[in-house]
C-alpha cells in the first residue's frame, strides 16, 4: 500500500491505518475570519485501498507584550518621553488572550510577524486612492506641568481619520515622473514634506550619522514637538542606516513662544561600537552586491535580494537586534521590520525605489515593502517568503510582486503622512513572470506535471504553481487532494519516468494557500 509520508515534525501525518482514521480530524484552523496564509490543513479522510495525504505545515510561536503607551515626564523646560516596546508616537490595542491560536502554521514561519510600528488608524487598501489625511502621530502623552516661569509641551494627539490636517503634506508630487538623484538619496516619504520639515529632517539625519547629541532650533524654525516626533517617527521607520538609533527622545520648548528649541538624540551604542557593527554590516552588504552580474535587470536584482534575505536569515523575534538591519545582515534573524529595512537598504545600494509599509496582516501588526520596478509599484513581503524549516528549506513566492487588490481580504495599511503608491500591475509576479499561472485545472494539472519534471532535474523542492481564479483554485485542490480524486498521485506517476532524480511515487507532500492561490508539491528524492 502507497502512502502519503510525513517528514519530521514540521509535518501533520495522516496515516492510513484502520485504527488510525477512526481518529482523525480536520487540521483547518480558521476561526470565520482569519485568512488563509499558507499550507492550511483541509478535512483528513483516508481509507485503506489509497494513499492518505501530508499537509505541510509550517509551524509558529508567535508571542509579542503588548505594546504601551509611554507617558511624559514633568520636567520644567523639556519633555521626555522614556521608550516603550517602540517610540512613543506609536500605540496599538494589547492583543487579546487567545491571539496566538490565530495563527495557521508554515515551514519555521510566523503566521502573522510582528512589526515594532503600530497605529489605532488602519487604512484599507482598497480606499487607498482617496487623499491622506493628517500627519499627526499615533499616540498621546500627557502634557507635563508648567513653572511659573516656563512651560514644556509633550502632547502628542492621536491619529484618527477625523484629525484636521496639520500642512505637512504635499499629496500632488507623489508617485507621477521619475524620481531626480536627490529624491533617490531619501527614503519614499521625504518627498511628502515641506522645505521647514525638510529641513528637521536633515538636521536629525546630519546629527545622527555623526552620533551628535544636541540639535538646536532658531525660532525662524518654528517647529513644534508634535511636528519633531513625527519626523523622528518617519526617519526611525525609514531610515534603515540608522540602526542604532533609539527610541526615545528628548526635547525643550520655549516658553515664551511654545515652539521648539532644541531636542537631544539617543544611541544605543557607543561610537566605536557603531563603526565596529556598520562594518560588519557592509562586508555582508557588498557580499550580496557582489552576486550582481551586467545583465541582470532590476527584476533580477529584486528577486535576488528577496531570495538571499529569505534562505540565509531566520525569523526570531526573541534575537536582540531582530528589528533593524544587523540583526538581517550579522545575526541573520529577524522579524518583519528588520526584514523590510534591510530589503530598502539593499534595493538603495542599486537605485531602486522601495517603501516601507507598516500595517495589520489579518489582525496583527506586520510590516513589508512596496518596490518600483520598471515603472510600476509591487507589494513585496519578505517575511513570507521566509523557510526555516530544517526538514524543507525553500523560498515562497506567494507574496512577491503582488497587487494591493490581493492583499485587501487579509491586510490593512495604517494611516501615514502621505499616500503609499498603487501596486495594480501583475507583470512582475513572480508566477506571471515565469508562466506559472493556470487558467484552468487542466493547465494547472500540467504545469504541476511539468514542474516536478523540472524540480527533479535539480532534485529541488517545491514545485509551485498560481491559480487564476478561485474558481480554478477550488477545482485544482479538490481534484488533487481530495479524497475521492487524489490526482496529485497520479501526476506524481506520469512525471518519474520522465524525471532524471527519481522520487518516491507513493509519498505525495503538498500544501497550498486559499489567499495567494498557490499550490505546491514537494517531491520526496530517493
Amino acid at each position: 500500500m502507497r502512502e502519503y509520508k510525513p517528514r519530521r515534525k514540521s509535518i501533520i501525518c495522516l496515516t492510513a491505518a484502520a485504527a488510525v482514521c477512526a481518529a482523525l480530524t480536520t487540521g483547518c484552523y480558521n476561526n470565520g475570519s482569519s485568512a488563509y496564509w499558507e499550507d492550511t490543513l483541509p478535512s483528513a479522510e483516508t481509507e485503506s485501498s489509497r494513499p492518505t495525504a501530508v499537509y505541510l505545515t509550517e509551524e509558529t510561536e508567535e508571542s509579542s507584550d503588548p505594546i504601551i503607551i509611554p507617558t511624559s515626564e514633568s520636567t520644567k523646560r523639556t519633555a521626555y518621553s522614556e521608550p516603550g516596546p517602540e517610540l512613543a508616537t506609536t500605540v496599538s490595542a494589547e492583543r487579546s488572550a487567545d491571539s496566538d491560536s490565530d495563527a495557521s502554521t508554515v515551514p519555521g514561519v510566523p503566521n502573522v510577524p510582528i512589526s515594532e510600528f503600530t497605529s489605532t488608524t488602519p487604512i484599507n487598501l482598497a480606499a487607498q486612492t482617496s487623499a491622506s489625511s493628517s500627519f499627526s502621530a499615533s499616540a498621546e502623552t500627557s502634557a507635563p506641568t508648567a513653572s511659573s516661569d516656563s512651560s514644556a509641551s509633550a502632547s502628542v494627539s492621536s491619529s484618527s481619520a477625523a484629525s484636521e490636517t496639520t500642512g505637512f503634506l504635499d499629496t500632488e508630487t507623489s508617485t507621477v515622473g521619475t524620481p531626480s538623484a536627490s529624491d533617490l538619496a531619501r527614503p519614499y516619504s521625504y518627498r511628502f514634506l515641506d522645505e521647514k520639515h525638510k529641513f528637521v529632517y536633515d538636521q536629525i539625519i546630519s546629527t545622527a550619522e555623526k552620533y551628535g547629541s544636541t540639535i538646536n532650533f532658531s525660532s525662524d524654525n518654528s517647529v513644534t514637538s508634535e511636528e519633531y516626533c513625527d519626523i523622528y517617527q518617519i526617519i526611525y521607520d525609514d531610515e534603515p542606516s540608522l540602526f542604532y538609533i533609539d527610541k526615545k527622545m528628548q526635547y525643550a520648548v520655549n516658553s515664551s513662544t511654545k515652539q521648539l528649541a532644541n531636542a537631544k538624540l539617543f544611541y544605543k551604542y557607543g561610537d566605536s561600537v557603531i563603526e565596529k557593527m556598520q562594518g560588519e554590516i557592509d562586508a555582508e552588504v557588498n557580499s550580496i552586491l557582489g552576486m550582481i552580474t551586467a545583465n541582470m535587470t532590476d527584476y533580477d536584482k529584486v528577486k535576488l535580494f528577496h531570495d538571499v534575505l529569505a534562505s540565509t536569515v531566520e525569523y526570531d523575534e526573541n534575537a536582540a537586534n531582530c528589528r533593524d538591519i544587523y540583526g538581517v545582515f550579522v545575526d541573520k534573524k529577524a522579524i518583519c521590520g528588520g526584514f523590510s529595512k534591510a530589503f530598502s537598504y539593499l534595493c538603495s545600494k542599486v537605485g531602486i525605489e522601495t517603501v516601507t509599509v507598516t500595517g495589520d496582516a489579518d489582525g496583527t501588526p506586520h510590516m513589508w515593502n512596496k518596490v518600483k520596478i520598471d515603472g510600476k509599484w509591487y507589494n513585496i513581503d519578505i517575511t513570507y517568503a521566509v523557510s526555516n524549516s530544517a526538514d524543507i528549506a525553500y523560498v515562497r513566492y506567494d507574496y512577491f510582486c503582488v497587487t494591493d487588490k490581493m492583499l485587501t481580504a487579509s491586510r490593512t495599511v495604517y494611516e501615514q503622512s502621505y499616500k503609499y503608491p498603487e501596486a495594480t500591475s501583475e507583470d512582475c509576479n513572480y508566477f506571471v513572470k515565469n508562466n506559472l499561472v493556470a487558467e484552468s485545472w487542466a493547465e494547472a494539472r500540467i504545469l504541476l506535471r511539468d514542474g516536478l519534471i523540472e524540480c527533479a532535474g535539480s532534485k529541488t523542492s517545491p514545485v509551485q504553481v498560481k491559480c487564476a481564479d478561485k474558481d480554478i483554485y477550488d477545482e485544482a485542490v479538490f481534484n488533487l487532494f481530495d479524497s475521492s480524486s487524489k490526482q496529485a498521485l497520479d501526476i506524481y506517476e506520469e512525471a518519474y519516468e520522465s524525471a532524471e532524480n527519481k522520487y518516491n511515487t507513493s509519498v505525495v507532500n503538498f500544501s497550498y494557500d486559499a489567499t495567494s492561490l498557490v499550490i505546491k508539491l514537494f517531491p520526496e528524492y530517493d
